[in-house]
């Protein structure tokens, strides 16, 4: 990527962001690197700011993968103790582990569920 207009760190990893505008001309380039196996995110933004990062769909899955099985071994250890995952929690974990919402937005679900701030 030549025409990358910034290098930002998001998540404490460096990253290439691309404007708007460069990232509808090089879609198919990029596109074709993640065929050839490059793994790199490319990040997508205005003002110098990633907005938005695009990662190959096997990255995507990995990610989502991993948060399921946490999600699956943190309910293993609330069984442990002999208690239960509350099907609401469960829920809302599950749209957690799939991305459809933040960590933040998550926890800040499940407070509310149980009354607390």
């Amino acid at each position: 990527m030549l025409n990358v207009y910034t290098i930002g760190y998001t998540l404490e990893m460096l990253i290439e962001t691309l404007s708007v505008r460069e990232a509808r001309e090089q879609l198919p380039s990029v596109l074709e690197r993640f065929r050839k196996g490059d793994r790199t995110p490319v990040g997508v933004g205005s003002h110098r700011k990633t907005e938005a990062v695009m990662v190959p769909v096997e990255v995507f899955d990995e990610l989502t993968a991993e948060r399921s099985r946490s999600l699956t071994q943190a309910a293993a250890s609330v069984r442990a103790e002999g208690l239960a995952v509350a099907a609401d929690v469960d829920a809302i974990t599950e749209r957690w582990a799939r991305g459809e919402i933040s960590t933040v937005q998550m926890r800040e679900l499940v407070r509310q569920l149980y009354g607390a701030s």
